[in-house]
């Protein structure tokens, strides 16, 4: 007979039968869970929802805001994150507001290369008052009673979120990336600048393009908290599979 734990977190996960209690005798299967919640948009609210496209996961995350937008575009381009949901489970926390227990929905699941899981929640510095941080602790708290992980993301800097937006459109694979990355390690036998890997381009946009995808992939190292520049260092990783 398996035991439940003894939990002071109630769980909560849809598997694609609505929202249900998890008795924690085993943890559930994240590639199938659905969001638990739908993100709603009101007069002078301050989030704007979007439909962002994973790689990672093939399908489309339903986001509440552009903070969250911003993680899923660090992780999506992770080759260690092999999953990602938005909204995906619902707790009940051991505190009470207005002597009612209180509830909390982390913003999103990620899951790592080596297993392990980490639920994030995403907030500005400046928002993170007293109320929030005691979910965080208390989730925290919840989660390391699982063996999972938690994490708050609060942004980052403001270079690096523009250049991730641009890299943002170099994310699918094209067949003549493999042949332009293996052009561009040889020819800088590894380490170079970025305008040395344009200037390598024969006017098609091939190597330009697979030097991009490169740099989202991982397989082309660079600092993503310094702006893009001709003079910025590139060093060309050993080569990997490209990410479908």
């Amino acid at each position: 007979m398996v035991l439940e734990p003894d939990l002071d977190t109630e769980w909560s996960f849809d598997l694609g039968a609505g929202l249900a209690p998890w008795s924690w005798s085993g943890p559930p299967d994240v590639t199938q869970l659905k969001r638990t919640r739908t993100p709603k948009v009101k007069a002078k609210s301050r989030h704007v929802p979007v439909h962002a496209y994973s790689l990672t996961t093939g399908t489309h995350l339903h986001l509440e805001s552009g903070l969250e937008h911003d993680l899923v575009r660090e992780l999506d381009r992770r080759p260690d994150v092999t999953w990602l949901v938005a909204q995906p489970c619902k707790l009940i926390l051991p505190a009470k507001r207005r002597s009612r227990r209180l509830e909390h929905t982390p913003d999103l699941l990620s899951r790592h290369e080596d297993g392990a899981v980490r639920l994030w929640d995403v907030r500005p510095s400046a928002r993170q008052d007293q109320d929030f941080r005691l979910k965080v602790r208390l989730t925290e708290e919840a989660c390391a009673e699982v063996g999972w992980r938690h994490e708050v993301f609060a942004g980052m800097s403001q270079v690096r979120r523009i250049n991730l937006m641009w890299l943002h459109a170099y994310r699918r694979p094209w067949p003549w990336y493999p042949a332009s990355l293996r052009l561009i390690r040889e020819y800088l036998e590894g380490e170079g600048t970025i305008g040395d890997a344009l200037d390598l381009d024969a006017g098609g946009g091939h190597v330009i393009s697979a030097m991009w995808h490169g740099i989202w992939s991982g397989q082309v190292e660079t600092d993503l908290d310094l702006p893009f520049r001709r003079t910025t260092r590139i060093v060309m990783r050993e080569p990997g599979p490209v990410r479908p």
